[in-house]
Parts: structure tokens; sequence; C-alpha cells
């Protein structure tokens, strides 16, 4: 049996934890000098979530454990810690700024001085139905000395700090810190979703000149867009992919569950490329099966879609945001059906490409969110991981500030390692952040769909775990 600490921005173990309404995704990477080896990967069906957010903790925390089990068989190790993503739900983002003097006899700044700069810049009042959820410095300032990334070494009199304050619904943060811990693990960060999907599906020429991603959820569709690397707005559309196997099934008067077979076995998103080839349908009421043509099936998915598409649109457009350089890349479960790009480029009018994660076993755009979570977390540097400590109230990084030790992973097997090599993200020099804070919105709720996806058809899709 093998164990081994895990540190922040080096070398370790992280396991993504992405709670969705239809399903919850666990995967757990190893980084090795750049290297991304997934050795671990579970796709479970959710319970007690709805819109992305959970409504019954019992239910969440038994699903979440039971996809723990899958993921730790797979990987062959025992999860402790897990990285869960957030949704942009409520989700509010303002410029902030500390400064403090150096008060030690050296004058050198110290990951003590780093912490409580930060701590200096969360003096910011809110009401007390909202909590800080992360901080991210942008740049530090010593002694007026500007564009500083870490001043950790440096010797000043005076240390000024800025950055990003995210702040979320208490009610939310408590419910989900609950049901993780319910469910035999710990919290290692709260990664909100929307920040975690830009830096990893995006290149740092598309976060610099500006791009939005699209990531189509069973339960709701996340929008996202980034431009001079920062988050510039971000929105949630209680629409899914579920409610396009509901639109089937009402319309064709059939069971959900055959729904949503019909809809992988036979669904196109785009109409002109569907086909009028007809396959059959039991109709609840009808003694004999009802034959339906492609194109028809084709016509009652890309209604759906386009009612979401079109939302959004309007929402870029109003906003000066559709039409970045980078154009918009899709992601999610509901962007596996064949014609979702073709769709998305009519309507928007600007480039459309799909993104499918390269690491090998997980060739699903559906698993672009859980494996972006484990990237961010495994990228955070130091001062990262200061500030974070410093919205925490982690009083231990005071007596070891240079130790970022993480609780154990116990890895009881040696499973094969599947390994793909990844360039590193890059490191962005962040700029002043002059901006108003950035809006959020939030669109009207919704029923959401526990069954689970049946077989697909469509050969290009795989294997989800190959």
């Amino acid at each position: 049996m093998i164990e081994r600490n895990d540190v922040m921005a080096r070398d370790g173990f992280f396991t993504g934890l992405d709670i969705g309404t239809s399903s919850i995704k666990v995967l757990v990477a190893e980084h090795i000098n750049d290297e991304i080896n997934v050795i671990g990967v579970s796709n479970a069906k959710s319970a007690g979530v709805k819109d992305g957010i959970i409504v019954d903790i019992e239910a969440a925390a038994a699903a979440i454990k039971t996809a723990i089990a899958q993921a730790e068989e797979k990987a062959g190790i025992s999860i402790k810690v897990v990285n869960v993503g957030l949704p942009a739900n409520l989700l509010q983002i303002e410029p902030s700024q500390g400064m403090i003097p150096v008060t030690n006899d050296a004058k050198e700044i110290t990951d003590i001085d780093v912490e409580n700069v930060v701590r200096s810049a969360l003096t910011k009042s809110m009401t007390p139905d909202r909590e800080v959820i992360t901080f991210i410095p942008e740049e530090f300032i010593v002694d007026g000395f500007q564009g500083i990334r870490d001043p950790r070494g440096m010797m000043g009199i005076r240390l000024e700090m800025r950055g990003l304050l995210y702040t979320g619904p208490r009610t939310i943060l408590h419910n989900l810190r609950k049901t993780v811990e319910r469910a035999g693990v710990q919290i290692e960060n709260i990664i909100i979703s929307p920040l975690a999907m830009t830096k990893s599906v995006l290149n740092e020429g598309e976060r610099e000149f500006g791009a939005t991603v699209i990531d189509m959820g069973g339960g709701q569709t996340t929008v996202a867009s980034v431009r001079n690397q920062e988050l510039q707005y971000t929105n949630i559309y209680q629409e899914g992919g579920d409610y396009v196997t509901k639109d089937i099934s009402k319309v064709l008067k059939t069971s959900q569950k055959l729904a949503e077979s019909l809809k992988f076995n036979y669904g196109e998103a785009y109409v002109p490329a569907a086909s009028q080839e007809t396959f059959q349908v039991e109709v609840i009421g009808e003694v004999n099966p009802v034959e339906v043509t492609e194109s028809y099936l084709a016509e009652i998915i890309s209604a759906r879609l386009k009612h979401v598409f079109e939302q959004i649109k309007q929402d870029l457009e109003r906003r000066h945001l559709l039409d970045l350089p980078g154009g918009i890349v899709i992601i999610g479960g509901g962007a596996i059906l064949p014609g979702v790009v073709e769709l998305a480029q009519e309507i928007f009018g600007v480039p459309v490409k799909l993104y499918v994660p390269n690491q090998i076993g997980i060739r699903n755009p559906a698993f672009a969110h859980v494996i972006s979570l484990s990237e961010y977390a495994g990228n955070l540097t130091d001062v990262d991981a200061l500030a974070q400590a410093a919205v925490q109230g982690n009083e231990m990084l005071r007596q070891q500030p240079s130790n970022f030790a993480r609780p154990l992973q116990t890895q009881s097997i040696s499973p094969s390692r599947i390994t793909t090599q990844r360039d590193p993200l890059p490191q962005v020099e962040a700029e002043t952040r002059v901006e108003p804070a950035i809006e959020v919105a939030h669109s009207q709720e919704q029923e959401t769909k526990t069954e689970k996806l049946t077989d697909r058809a469509r050969n290009w899709l795989g294997n989800l775990f190959d």
C-alpha cells in the first residue's frame, strides 16, 4: 500500500466532483510533470438535485457516495478529498483590494503577509444571506511597484493587492458542504464552474480575445463568456437535455424512458440533416406501434434547442458578447446529439465548435466539466492557496506556511494508468480590474428528470469509459 501527500500546483491526485441534475460524475486524475493521468471516472444517476441546486441532502449524499465508490474502484485509491463544482446560480463578482504594512523586522514579505492582505480585501460589506466563495488575486503592489504575481521573498514596507471577490447564497454553499461531508469526504476546494470550464476548454488566445462556452447539461444550460482573461458574463438557463426528452415523450405520447432511447438512437438536432427513414414507437393508448420519421423527431428536438439558443443569443447580443473573436464552444451531455453544432451555428451566426476532452477514456463532451475541476485544482498556485486559506480562515497554514499538505489519498492497488500529454495551462499576467461587478442572471425554474441514459446507437459516441 502506497501513501503520499499531494501538494497544490505540484504533482498529485486531484478529484473532481460534478453534481448535476441528471448525473453525478467523479473523476480522479494524477498530475505528473505536466501530464494528466486519468485513473478513474464514474457517472452515476443523480438524486436530490433540482436545477443544479441540492434540495435533498440525504438523497444527494447517497448518490455522491455511490459515484465516489465507483471512481475509487476504477482508480484503485481511497478518495478523501474532492474539488466540487459550484454552479453560477446567483453568483456575484466584484473587484476588491486590500493594503497592509509589512511589520516584520526584516521587511521581507511572507506567506502570512499575503494571507493578511487578502483578509483586508475581504472586509467589504455584504448582506447576511451571502458568503464569500473565493478570492482570486490579480496583482500585488509592493511600495508602489505594480504587476507583481507573487510578492513573497520581496522586501517592502507596504503591500497592496487587487483581485476579484466571488460571493454566493449562503444557503446553497451550506447545503453543498453538508451534502459532500455527509457522503464521507472532505471538500478541498469549492470551484466556481464557469471559471474552471473556461480555463480548461478555451486556449489562451480565446481567453484573451474573447469566447463563450455553452455547457448543455441535463437539467440546465450554463453560459460563460471570457474576455481579457476575465469572466465577463455567466448565466444559467433552466432548460437542458431532460426538456428535450420530455418534449419527445409528450408529443409522441410515449414513456420518458423510451423517449430517451429514441433521442439517442434516432435523434438529430439539425432538421435539414435528418432522413425520412421511419422507426416504430410504442404509443400510450395504441395497440400497435406507430411509425415516426427521423425528420419529425428532429423537428421536436430542434424546437427545444432553438428556444434555448435564441434566449442565449439575445442575452449575448444585449451585452455585446456575441461577436467575440473566439466564437462559441459547446460542451456537455446535451452536445453529443448529431447536428447540435450546425443548429447553433445557424442561430448564432458565429463560429461554433464542439469541445471533446482529449484524454483517452473520457473523449465525450459530457465529461468536459468534471475534468476541468480536476485540472483547475491541480493548477492552483501557492498564492491562490494562501488566498483561499484566508477566505476559509485556515490557521494551520500559519504554522506551516510553505506546506500545502492535503489529506492522504491512499492508493490500494496499482491500476493501469492512461497517460495523455497536455500542454500546461498558461501563466496569465492579469490586468488591473476596472470594470464594475459582472452581471449574473438567473432564469426560471423547472422540474428535472432522473431517468438513466439508454444505449446510444451513434457509432461516433463510442464507449464512455473505453
